[in-house]
């Protein structure tokens, strides 16, 4: 059954699922292992219904422990993502998100489906523009 509505804490971060496909985000302070881990399951059970965009807002983000990043780059699946979108990142955020979907990418087999797209916008409003876009443009790529 597809969530309609539903809303997590972990640690200090938060999320929303807004349907048919948007999980929002808000991360503030520092990811630990246990929140990485928590994080990676919730993609996992969301995934497992269907793919979805993570919209995340990184404006109180701190960074992750070493651990948390590894652990996120050897567990992450693309094929419970259709894209991820930060907004109010820092170049801290930037640098932190592209290197864990490229060690991802790296550490994934021939077999796996490709890498997410990560998209970086100024606002929440353009990460919803953005989302929309991105939809539109995998229908379009269906029919």
């Amino acid at each position: 059954m597809e969530p309609l509505e539903r809303q997590w804490t972990i640690g200090q971060h938060t999320f929303h699922f807004e349907a048919p496909d948007l999980l929002w985000s808000k991360h503030q302070g520092y990811c630990t292992l246990d929140e990485a881990m928590r994080m990676v399951s919730l993609y996992r059970e969301l995934g497992g219904i269907r793919p979805f965009f993570l919209l995340s807002d990184m404006e109180q983000a701190e960074g992750m422990e070493s651990e948390a990043k590894r652990y996120v780059s050897e567990n992450l699946r693309p094929e419970w993502l259709l894209g991820v979108i930060y907004f109010n990142a820092r170049l801290l955020h930037k640098a932190l998100a592209r290197g864990l979907l490229l060690a991802a990418q790296l550490s994934r087999s021939e077999d796996d489906p490709p890498r997410t797209e990560v998209h970086f916008v100024s606002t929440r409003d353009s990460a919803r523009a953005l989302s929309d876009q991105l939809r539109a443009r995998r229908e379009e790529h269906r029919v």
